[in-house]
Formats: C-alpha cells, sequence, structure tokens
C-alpha cells in the first residue's frame, strides 16, 4: 500500500496531504488529467489567441489603408450651401381643417392625427411658396389635450389661427365653403378658386366612417367636391396651377414606379448573400485554428494517460497485484 506523504506551503503554513494514483479513485484521476491536460495546453492556448488577434488587426488595418485609399481617389466634397429661406408670397385662399371627430377616433388615431396637423403647419410656414390662410376648427376633447401635454410649443405657432369653435361660426357664408371629400360622385375639382374656403376633415380612420365627411356637409348645406386631397397638393397647386406637376412635386418618385419596391428586395437581398459569404468565410478560419488545437489536446491526453497508466502499474507492483479491483 502506498504511503502518503506531506508538503507544507509558505503561505498557509498548513499540511496538505498527496496521494498516489494508485490511491485515487477514478473520477479523482480523471480530474488531475483533465488539470494536467489545461496546464500542459496553456502555452499553446495563449499562442492561438494572440495569432487571431495579430489576424484581426491585420485585417482592420488593411480595411483601413483600403479606405484611406478611398479618400484620397475622391475629390473632398464642398461644403454643402446653407438652404435659402422660400420666399413666400401668402395667397388669399383659406384651408380649414375640421377637428370635429374627436368621437370617432381612437387614442392611436388622436396622435397620428396630431402629427398630422404639426406637418400641415411646417409646410405651410416653411415649404411652400404661396401659403394659404391656415385654420384648425372644433380644436377640444382628446386632441387638445395631447397638444396641451405633449405638444406645448403649438402656443407659439404662426400665421395659424386655432379655435374651439365649428367653423360655421366663422364662417357662417355657406357659399363660401367647400368641402373636399373623395365620396363626391358628380363635381370633381379641375382647379382651385382663391376666393373660396376649402374644408378638409380632419380625421384618421383608415376608412372605417365612409362618407362621414360628405354627410356632414350636406346636412349643414355646404358644397363638396372630389379631390384625394393632402394638404402639401392643396398649397402646391397654387405654385404651379397645374396637377400633374404638383403631384409629380409632392408624391414620392417611387408611388411611380410598381417594380421599384421588387428591386428593392432582390438588392437586399444580395447584400444578405455577401453577408453570409465573409461569416462563413471567418467561420472556416476559427474551425481551422479550433481543430489545430483539438488535436494537440488530443496528442496531450494520450501523453499523460500513458504515463498515469504507468504510475498506477508501478504502485500495483508496490502492493503486490497488477493494480486493478478483482471481484470475488
Amino acid at each position: 500500500m502506498s504511503v502518503s506523504s506531506t508538503t507544507t506551503t509558505p503561505d498557509t503554513e498548513q499540511t496538505l496531504p498527496t496521494f498516489s494514483p494508485s490511491s485515487l479513485s477514478k473520477n479523482a484521476q480523471k480530474r488531475i488529467l483533465k488539470q494536467q491536460k489545461w496546464e500542459a495546453t496553456r502555452a499553446l492556448r495563449k499562442e492561438v489567441r494572440k495569432e487571431k488577434e495579430k489576424k484581426k488587426k491585420a485585417r482592420k488595418q488593411e480595411q483601413q489603408r483600403t479606405a484611406e485609399g478611398d479618400k484620397d481617389s475622391v475629390k473632398p466634397r464642398e461644403p454643402p450651401l446653407k438652404k435659402q429661406k422660400i420666399v413666400q408670397t401668402p395667397s388669399t385662399m383659406k384651408v380649414i381643417i375640421d377637428l370635429d371627430f374627436d368621437d370617432y377616433m381612437s387614442d392611436k388615431e388622436i396622435v397620428d392625427l396630431s402629427a398630422q396637423l404639426t406637418r400641415c403647419y411646417s409646410y405651410n410656414n416653411n415649404k411652400t411658396v404661396n401659403p394659404v390662410g391656415l385654420f384648425y376648427t372644433s380644436f377640444s376633447g382628446r386632441l387638445q389635450e395631447r397638444f396641451d401635454t405633449r405638444l406645448k410649443e403649438y402656443h407659439n405657432w404662426k400665421n395659424v389661427i386655432i379655435e374651439n369653435k365649428p367653423y360655421l361660426e366663422l364662417f357662417p357664408n355657406k357659399q363660401d365653403l367647400v368641402y373636399l371629400t373623395a365620396d363626391d360622385e358628380e363635381v370633381v375639382l379641375q382647379e382651385l378658386d382663391e376666393s373660396k374656403i376649402y374644408i378638409i376633415g380632419g380625421i384618421v380612420d383608415k376608412n372605417r366612417h365612409k362618407r362621414l365627411c360628405y354627410h356632414k356637409a350636406k346636412l349643414e348645406g355646404i358644397a363638396t367636391a372630389k379631390l384625394p386631397i393632402i394638404f402639401e397638393i392643396l398649397v402646391d397647386w397654387l405654385e404651379t396651377k397645374n396637377w400633374r406637376e404638383t403631384l409629380l412635386k409632392v408624391i414620392p418618385p417611387r408611388k411611380f414606379h410598381p417594380d421599384s419596391k421588387k428591386q428593392r428586395r432582390e438588392t437586399a437581398k444580395k447584400n444578405l448573400q455577401l453577408n453570409n459569404e465573409d461569416e462563413k468565410n471567418l467561420t472556416k478560419i476559427e474551425s481551422n485554428e479550433e481543430s489545430k488545437l483539438l488535436e494537440v489536446n488530443q496528442k496531450v491526453e494520450l501523453d499523460v494517460n500513458v504515463s498515469s497508466n504507468d504510475e498506477v502499474d508501478e504502485g500495483g507492483d508496490d502492493n503486490g497485484d497488477d493494480g486493478e479491483n478483482d471481484i470475488d
């Protein structure tokens, strides 16, 4: 039977027992072998890690050199010219956004409507040559609450009149009013009359409440006209006096090219394939490095196992047996 020896550590001044392999269980021997393998491959792992960092650094440097080369080959860009403010000539035409539909919209639609009203105000004040007289009427309920809590800057808006009153209290002469609605099947606007006051229904409802604005105008005895209109188209017509030119100016070009969406999809797909190829190449490099490390680990484990078996055999001879457990 093997005799345990003792070692004294200078830090703790305690005597720790050490055992020969023959006195250890198989699990304990496995733990020792695993630790020995880990220690034996420490230097190799460090070397592999350094090599990977070196390659990564080289790739970054190459990318930087390529980027600098491209930068040198391209002429320096001139600083962008400051955008000149549009010289505006106010129109005599008035436009009303009728906000008398608070009860017909969800909370999300109220949020969408507030964003559209903000956009209309900004477009009329900053982006059109002939701004109109803009009125927001029947301003109340949840919409007003949202402006008072989230969009407080509206109190400083200029060149817009925001009223809680309905438009008929502000403009009682119904002969001057024209309610623009896509539901009118008889009257189609060919041109705008600047002496008229045009009304746009301020409602976001995804067509749930069809013909709502049309019926309201008819009940109030107000003329209606059909026009798939948005505010930008309305005010830009005053500048161009041409529907085609106005539509081309306001509507995004992609809307006129039905195949453009498909082309964008194909381009995105090609870019994705290129990214996948780069990822495959990187995975291949890492896989090769891991294979090398695995081969070394297997070799070290084999050497350690052989060494351990030799020690176990020697321990068995000391005890007069062959180092294996006999079962009677």
